[in-house]
């Protein structure tokens, strides 16, 4: 009797631990998500951050990293405090002008973003032409290494990366095609939510028909890439 009731205990055991595997095998098929981990900075120079991007496989996802990039835009002005850069920003854009907040305390106000400070003189004249005076501001940002995992991570790593590029050597047709490349490949029917404003982006960018146009552009789609990053990572 003591026997039997050992052998039933073990069978409910291992019955218990099949669902239980069953479950988590369906939950990881069902709610797959992208989500980004900041993995850390480096400020050494590394072989591996001479390349243009890397993107290495592990058994917790992809190790994404965006090599150090700058940057020029159009700085409007400076200020002590988020409330008045922000009003800036709004005032802009009511006049069709893709203004972002740069940095804070203190907050920068720019418009446009360029490969050189020689690039954004047709849009610094336009702009003074409108009243609004400007001067070329460096950006510049630190390598960043990203863990991405989940649905959809090859082309969360590949749009971001794209991003990089551009900010590291310009806006280039090639650059653009070649995120409309990835997207039309690895997109699906049911790509995830938070890259569609991103991909919009771009495509406004491909409309344009000269580089100026683009460049106006181009600031607004880094602050998007940012987005993208502070959502998948939760913050």
């Amino acid at each position: 009797m003591q026997g039997r009731r050992l052998g039933l205990e073990r069978i409910r055991i291992v019955i218990i631990l099949i669902l239980g595997m069953m479950a988590l095998g369906l939950l990881t098929l069902g709610i797959g998500k992208v989500y980004l981990e900041l993995v850390g900075q480096s400020s050494r120079v590394k072989a591996e951050s001479q390349k243009s991007q890397q993107v290495s496989n592990t058994l917790d996802g992809t190790v994404l990293v965006l090599p150090k990039a700058m940057f020029w835009t159009c700085q409007v002005g400076v200020f002590q405090n988020e409330t008045n850069a922000q009003l800036t920003r709004e005032r802009l854009q009511v006049l069709a002008l893709d203004a972002e907040v740069l940095n804070a305390n203190p907050w920068i106000v720019g418009i446009g973003l360029g490969h050189s400070a020689n690039e954004l003189k047709g849009m610094r004249q336009f702009l003074a032409e409108k009243g609004i005076q400007t001067i070329a501001k460096q950006i510049e940002l630190p390598e960043r290494s990203f863990r991405v995992a989940g649905n959809g991570s090859q082309l969360t790593a590949e749009l971001l990366t794209n991003v990089n590029t551009i900010l590291q050597k310009g806006m280039t047709a090639e650059v653009l095609a070649k995120e409309e490349q990835a997207w039309n490949s690895l997109a699906g029917e049911h790509p995830p939510k938070e890259l569609e404003a991103l991909h919009q982006m771009y495509n406004q960018i491909r409309a344009k028909i000269n580089r100026e146009d683009q460049n106006a552009l181009g600031l607004s789609l880094y602050f998007e890439s940012q987005r993208v990053i502070n959502k998948f990572s939760g913050k």
